[in-house]
């Protein structure tokens, strides 16, 4: 059994950034001090323990409004890439998420899952998408199977060597969940799954096939600029099929989290740079278009989105990043990112209780400025799949820019309920007022607690 750390932590704990202690004046971080460089940044780090690209933000079709994730991401460290993707449909109140795990040697190589040579095309892969069997999900756990003699086959579909293996319950004999350890190759429709061989013990589990991807690529050169983003997703719990099919570009300088882009986590003496730092930056002046597809009905949708890619030391199995998390990106063409990592001292707030917080922003012009700043977090939310209380509110107050914002989340459950602790991620309005004068913009909240 893969056991998901989970997940990505949009940055891990720092110090206040020193340049920026003067909070009557925030003085911009030198930009000589990123050590981001793009375009090799933005491709594949092969040395790096954990590495991701994600999508998220606000998609509008005519007066229909939708919130998205598209998440690749490898833990070489810990012999698994996955996938999440979701779609919030505010109109609808919907929410549609599957999450994918992805094992080597057959489903994935953490060596050439993304490209790495910034003298070709970038690319990035999870999934097949011209191969229909990416998973497979149980829909009757049934009962009574023996953990050691129980099979899992996949017969049909016009595919071959495909080979996966069932996690079962000892107690009850249930069929908790099946990996699939070599998705095969070549199965142009859904394939069927056989649990239990001859003379197996157990009854009533059933399970079907699931067809899930992402793919990204762009030109060589600048892969800022026209990122073609391909992606589908089967919904957990609706079995709703989505089609992303969009085009992305930069515009403007790269958000430079912590206005340098790395944290250092570990003593740099106990490893290479990749192994000891977390390495972030983010696009957030990204014009996407492109197509929604919802079970057969497409959208054609457009948007300002928000692209971040981390890469480097990232916790551990047994010590993972908890945190809170809120973007956004006004209409006055500032970006912020606020982090709340959840370590020693920076427990989970009570609902009202004001908190310290570091927020990183950068001005119309690119600029990038590191200030301290009070997060309040309310509206508690009880997500009835995990048991996990959320918040749905959050305020945030910003040093020095004369800013307080206010973060609402526009869909209450934008829930991933995974099977080792559970991750929010959701499209929210951002409104209130910065440097003295109203305004309003797409937001996001995350919380992993």
């Amino acid at each position: 059994m893969t056991i998901l750390p989970f997940l990505r932590g949009r940055g891990l704990a720092r110090p206040l950034a020193s340049a920026c202690a003067d909070t009557d004046a925030p003085k911009p971080i030198p930009r000589e001090l990123s050590v981001i460089r793009l375009p090799a940044d933005h491709y594949l780090h092969r040395d790096a323990p954990t590495e991701w690209w994600w999508h998220i933000g606000t998609l509008k079709a005519g007066d229909r409004v939708f919130g998205f994730e598209i998440n690749a991401a490898s833990f070489q460290g810990r012999g698994f890439g996955f996938s999440q993707i979701m779609l919030t449909d505010v109109a609808t109140q919907k929410h549609y998420q599957r999450t994918t795990t992805f094992t080597p040697p057959a489903g994935y190589d953490p060596a050439t899952w993304a490209e790495h040579d910034v003298n070709r095309d970038w690319r990035v892969r999870l999934g097949d998408p011209n191969s229909r069997l990416t998973a497979i999900k149980v829909t009757n756990p049934g009962s009574g199977y023996d953990p050691l003699a129980t099979t899992v086959t996949v017969t049909g579909g016009g595919g071959s060597q495909a080979i996966a293996y069932p996690l079962i319950d000892p107690a009850t004999g249930a069929i908790l969940s099946i990996q699939v350890t070599n998705p095969g190759r070549g199965y142009t429709s859904p394939p069927h799954i056989v649990i239990g061989g001859p003379g197996q013990k157990g009854s009533g589990a059933a399970a079907e096939a699931v067809h899930t991807f992402i793919t990204m690529d762009a030109a060589w050169g600048d892969p800022t600029q026209n990122m073609a983003v391909v992606t589908k997703l089967t919904d957990e719990a609706t079995d709703t099929e989505i089609v992303f099919d969009l085009t992305m570009s930069q515009n403007g300088a790269p958000f430079v989290v912590w206005g340098t882009g790395v944290s250092q986590i570990l003593p740099k003496a106990s490893g290479s740079h990749l192994q000891t730092g977390n390495y972030y930056y983010s696009l957030t002046n990204i014009a996407a278009s492109g197509t929604i597809t919802i079970d057969g009905e497409i959208f054609e949708v457009t948007g300002k989105t928000w692209m971040d890619h981390e890469y480097g030391f990232f916790g551990t199995a047994q010590n993972p990043v908890k945190w809170i998390l809120q973007n956004a990106q006004l209409d006055n063409g500032w970006s912020l990112s606020n982090h709340y990592v959840l370590y020693g001292e920076h427990k989970r707030p009570m609902p009202g209780e004001p908190v310290p917080c570091e927020v990183t922003l950068q001005d119309p012009d690119g600029q990038m400025y590191v200030v301290p700043g009070v997060m309040t977090a309310d509206r508690p939310w009880t997500s009835p799949a995990s048991g996990v209380v959320y918040y749905l509110d959050y305020q945030l107050d910003i040093a020095g820019f004369d800013a307080v914002l206010n973060f609402k989340a526009l869909v209450a459950d934008q829930e991933f309920p995974l099977p080792t602790g559970s991750i929010y991620e959701g499209i929210a309005s951002a409104e209130g007022s910065f440097q003295g004068q109203a305004t309003t913009g797409t937001g996001w909240i995350e919380q992993a607690l």
